[in-house]
């Protein structure tokens, strides 16, 4: 009995193979076709085909167009000037210069570089640039610049430039990666570092070597930085910092109300955003963090543990805990902006309640195991009257005199006492 199933399939798998590498080999050796050249000279001794006025080739789906070519048949590449225009598929490429090859299937293009693509997501911009056709990876290495742009549902534009000495797109993903010198600018964020990875598909980017980032209310640096975009790709989700870690917020004066700052440090920082807003902040190992009113800039509210976690309502602090050998100061401000005291606190953990309205500490709450929970009151207008009237009493005993005047009559006093003979007791 024969299985002719069996013996079909092993007969029909060589010929898939068979086809396969056929079509493989043919996509590799389709030739290299000269469309026009208004003139043509031939040097035959070193395979070489001179073509001017407007050149042109196409090879598979690319073509590019040119004034001046050299055409190397033996190893089957195209050096132009005078103008050079490349386009495949998904975008294009335009230099005064170029050079296609068409085994490794490679074009580089130099001076006054522009590259986009059909869809107008991205233009590129530089001195220099090549292009992997395959892999679809461009690579600039001469003063680039990427602009990525996305079309937002209300028709505006937004617009992602990303500078460096070096940067690597991958068109297929999305993906940027930036050397030295980077800033990335995208509506009021702004980050710089030495290296930087950029997955606009995710929306996530990446930082290394002094990494910065500013926003409207928001500073942070740090050994390293990671970004998370919202799915829009326009505002931020969330910061990552590592490392010494120091992030700044602000928040500007509103209806007669000062403007608020807020500073935190730690090895790792976190931080949460919604609309542009902060939600949550948190610093891990040695944290400490202060806040204070921009008008108050002298009287600093201090946390400092092994934790700090603040919580934000609309930008302004909402709650804060401090854990791990927390300790705390904070200062009592009137409705006239007058300081009238202080709170310093400890304990294993501490947790404060913010009085958005006032921009005031609204409650304390101590914990304590390890370190015994401790707080003192310092009522500061009450030294400040003690200070006063010690002050006023030297200037009572002293009278309007002025310092010269007091020294000359304690010197008098003293003679005086001197010359006054000295009585004996009646006792005696």
């Amino acid at each position: 009995m024969i299985n002719r199933s069996g013996f079909r399939l092993k007969w029909l798998l060589p010929l898939l193979l068979v086809a396969i590498f056929a079509t493989s080999a043919a996509a590799q050796t389709s030739p290299l076709i000269m469309k026009h050249a208004d003139s043509l000279a031939v040097a035959r001794k070193r395979g070489t085909l001179l073509l001017q006025g407007r050149v042109h080739f196409i090879h598979d789906s690319i073509q590019f167009r040119t004034q001046r070519a050299f055409w190397n048949k033996n190893d089957e590449s195209v050096q132009c000037s005078g103008g050079f225009l490349f386009t495949h598929p998904s975008g294009y490429i335009k230099a005064q210069n170029g050079w296609y090859r068409k085994k490794s299937g490679i074009a580089t293009a130099s001076n006054e570089v522009f590259a986009g693509d059909s869809a107008d997501s991205y233009l590129f911009t530089g001195e220099y640039l090549e292009y992997d056709r395959e892999k679809e990876i461009l690579t600039m290495p001469q003063k680039p610049k990427l602009y990525q742009y996305e079309k937002l549902k209300s028709g505006k534009i937004d617009t992602v430039t990303i500078s460096a000495r070096r940067i690597i797109y991958n068109k297929k993903d999305a993906f940027a990666q930036a050397f030295d010198s980077v800033k990335v600018t995208q509506n009021d964020m702004v980050v710089t570092c030495d290296t930087g990875y950029f997955d606009r598909k995710n929306n996530w980017l990446s930082m290394k070597g002094h990494p910065t980032c500013d926003m409207k209310n928001y500073h942070l640096t740090g050994d390293s930085i990671f970004l998370v975009l919202d799915s829009t790709g326009k505002s931020l989700k969330s910061a990552l910092v590592i490392r010494n870690a120091h992030g700044v917020q602000q928040e500007e004066p509103k209806r007669n109300a000062p403007g608020s700052v807020t500073e935190a440090f730690g090895d790792t920082l976190y931080a949460q955003f919604d609309n542009d807003k902060i939600e949550r902040l948190y610093v891990n190992l040695n944290a400490r963090g202060f806040f204070y009113e921009t008008d108050l800039k002298d009287y600093r509210n201090l946390m400092d543990g092994d934790r700090l976690d603040l919580y934000f309502n609309q930008g302004k602090m909402d709650k804060a805990v401090v854990s791990g050998k927390a300790q705390s100061t904070y200062f009592y401000v009137k409705k006239d902006r007058s300081v009238s005291g202080k709170n310093e606190a400890a304990g294993d953990t501490i947790h404060i309640l913010f009085d958005a309205q006032k921009n005031a500490v609204k409650s304390l709450k101590l914990l304590g195991r390890a370190t015994m929970a401790s707080g003192r009151y310092i009522d500061m207008e009450k030294e400040q009257r003690n200070k006063k009237a010690m002050a006023d009493s030297l200037k009572v005993e002293s009278g309007d005199k002025s310092p010269s005047e007091r020294m000359k009559a304690n010197l008098d006093k003293m003679k005086k006492m001197r010359k006054k003979p000295i009585v004996p007791p009646k006792d005696l």
